[in-house]
């Protein structure tokens, strides 16, 4: 699915959607001739003009709207804007030169769990370029299989920094009744979007486990509360059979 533009508050009272189609403007010719100098290696920082694009946050969940924000444009003028090569469409600066429009941020392809993009935005004469990440929120651990009673893994997760910088990561041991077992410390999320890569080889459960679907929860929390889709703090559930 191509990504898109779209303005804060959503189609105007015209009826018109979002605009995605490519304009043969000025601005959008601009952004073309900067991407190809991207990809040539030519355009570097002293380059840039007194033009600023902003994110609000410097990494998002996938999915996730994305609102960035221009200053320093030309009063009035039409920007075009490019995201990682592909153009998005245009944004209306006002009288003060800034303009606020959102996308959705990319899915992070299988596998990569993050991605940083690449954000440009040009009205024909400023240039302004916004690097943010997104990632996908998840916690695994390898190998998968083994005796549990032996089983030694290492753990990683992704996108736990996305309420806290620097976040502490833990995981929850909740038994098949519902009831926590045990709380494990995993380290320090890191990064702009809060990753732990591998922690370092340890036993997949640090006690024997009763038969059962046990609920690994990972998460930002020293003491367990089962998250939901409301919870202000990142999460991700893992389901480990006990025996047969």
């Amino acid at each position: 699915m191509r990504a898109r533009l779209y303005p804060i508050g959503g189609p105007s009272e015209s009826g018109d959607g979002p605009r995605d189609d490519p304009l043969p403007s000025q601005p959008m010719l601009l952004v073309r001739l900067l991407l190809a100098a991207l990809a040539g290696g030519l355009l570097f920082a002293s380059a840039a003009t007194a033009a600023t694009l902003a994110t609000e946050k410097p990494c998002y969940q996938e999915g996730a709207d994305v609102v960035a924000t221009g200053t320093g444009f030309a009063v009035r003028a039409l920007v075009g804007i490019a995201l990682d090569g592909s153009e998005l469409g245009l944004a209306q600066a006002n009288e003060q030169g800034i303009w606020r429009n959102k996308i959705v941020a990319p899915r992070v392809r299988a596998g990569a769990r993050e991605r940083e993009h690449v954000l440009i935005a040009s009205d024909g004469m400023n240039t302004a370029i916004k690097h943010f990440r997104a990632t996908e929120v998840f916690a695994g651990f390898s190998p998968s299989k083994g005796r549990i009673g032996t089983l030694r893994v290492r753990f990683r997760v992704f996108g736990f920094g996305l309420y806290k910088s620097d976040a502490k990561v833990y995981v929850h041991y909740v038994r098949p009744s519902g009831k926590v077992r045990r709380t494990v410390y995993l380290g320090e999320a890191r990064g702009k979007c809060g990753h732990i890569r591998r922690t370092r080889r340890r036993l997949l459960f640090p006690f024997t486990p009763e038969r059962g679907t046990w609920t690994l929860q990972f998460d930002t929390r020293k003491s367990y509360r089962k998250a939901t889709d409301e919870s202000t703090f990142a999460w991700f559930r893992r389901p480990v059979q006990v025996g047969s």
